[in-house]
């Protein structure tokens, strides 16, 4: 049996459990989620040793067997085309020299990935514990910086640095820093993730083309592939602020031009129009859980009270005439209907109707007189 609790990072590293985990095997993912729950001293062992292990995750970019056979033909044809003894010679010295080439770059680049390892867990065990305001945010490919790509069918976690989690999609890459600044935690995201933020002193901002995510602790879910129409931003819990980035800063400019987004909200930025607009999720789920709507019985009840209840349980504002909808009284039986359910329940017994306004219930109608 392993003794984890003498595992130093080169131990973490060289696990082969450890290491299939990270890069989104899921054999003995229940144990290693928890972990640092059995092991908390080696939470911030365990955490840098993820990040280098996803460094070094390098996919070598392989020589073709077409471009070989390409440097193949070509030297067949100059060896048939009245070229000279010595000529044709030094053609096949060339030829041979660079297939030579060709496996030592394969080999060096599949090492490289082994070396980089080592290189990190120097780095990490004597680098400085800050990095400069900025450096994360202005360089997304460089040195402190760790792309995650998940090339599997089912989601991967990764864990940052801070204790958020990210729950990155198939088909989806996320780029952040090993160490975040004093300034702010900032990420560039292709594809979709399910961020679950930790509340800290800097805010922590999403990079998806040209929408900016900005946060201080909450749950939320971006979708943002190249080839979708659109990029999308739902609050699952708290509230996000979503703008579109400006290419030039304008300096001491307090006024942003975004969208507030709060829990069942939507943020949804058009790319072929520049357009950015707010609504209210496909399947809003309660938010309160104490007194979840499970079973609701009314008699008699006035309507402003059942919607006042609804917009507490699911955290959306409901927009009504309160004047004009108090005298009707709602008898009825609400149960594990979905909110649009719930509404249209409503709106029948009383003769309205609602629509979906800038990420709002708006409901209206004749009232009850």
């Amino acid at each position: 049996m392993k003794n984890y609790e003498s595992y130093t990072m080169v131990d973490f590293i060289q696990d082969e459990d450890f290491r299939d985990w990270v890069q989104g095997h899921k054999s003995r993912e229940t144990f290693w989620m928890a972990f640092t729950e059995l092991y908390p001293e080696k939470k911030d062992m365990l955490r840098q040793a993820e990040h280098l292990i996803r460094a070094a995750h390098v996919n070598p970019e392989r020589i073709t067997e077409k471009e070989i056979r390409s440097e193949v033909e070509l030297f067949i044809e100059r060896a048939t085309t009245g070229h000279s003894q010595a000529e044709i010679i030094e053609e096949k010295h060339q030829l041979e020299k660079k297939l030579y080439w060709y496996n030592i770059l394969r080999w060096g680049l599949s090492a490289a990935a082994m070396v980089l390892v080592a290189v990190g867990v120097n780095w990490y065990l004597h680098a400085p514990n800050e990095i400069s305001p900025g450096v994360a945010a202005e360089n997304k490919v460089g040195p402190n910086m760790v792309l995650t790509s998940n090339d599997t069918e089912k989601p991967l976690r990764i864990l940052l640095v801070d204790s958020s989690e990210v729950i990155l999609n198939p088909k989806s890459r996320l780029s952040y820093p090993a160490q975040f600044s004093d300034s702010a935690r900032v990420v560039y995201l292709v594809g979709e993730a399910s961020f679950s933020v930790k509340r800290q002193g800097q805010p922590f901002m999403v990079y998806t083309g040209e929408v900016v995510t900005r946060v201080l602790g909450t749950r939320f879910v971006i979708r943002a592939f190249d080839l979708d129409k659109k990029i999308t931003v739902q609050v699952q819990t708290g509230k996000v602020s979503v703008y579109v980035a400006q290419p030039e800063q304008v300096p001491n400019k307090k006024e942003v031009n975004g969208l507030i987004i709060t829990a069942n909200q939507e943020a949804v930025f058009e790319k072929s129009i520049n357009q950015l607009s707010k609504t209210v999720v496909a399947n809003p789920l309660k938010l309160i859980k104490e007194k979840p709507l499970d079973v609701f019985k009314y008699e008699e009840v006035p309507l402003p009270e059942i919607l006042g209840e609804l917009e507490k349980t699911y955290g959306i504002p409901v927009q009504f005439d309160v004047e004009n909808f108090q005298s009707c009284k709602i008898t009825a039986t609400l149960s594990n209907e979905s909110l649009y359910e719930k509404l249209d329940v409503l709106c029948k017994a009383v003769a309205a109707s609602y629509e979906i306004v800038d990420g709002q219930i708006v409901l209206s109608g004749k009232g009850c007189r």
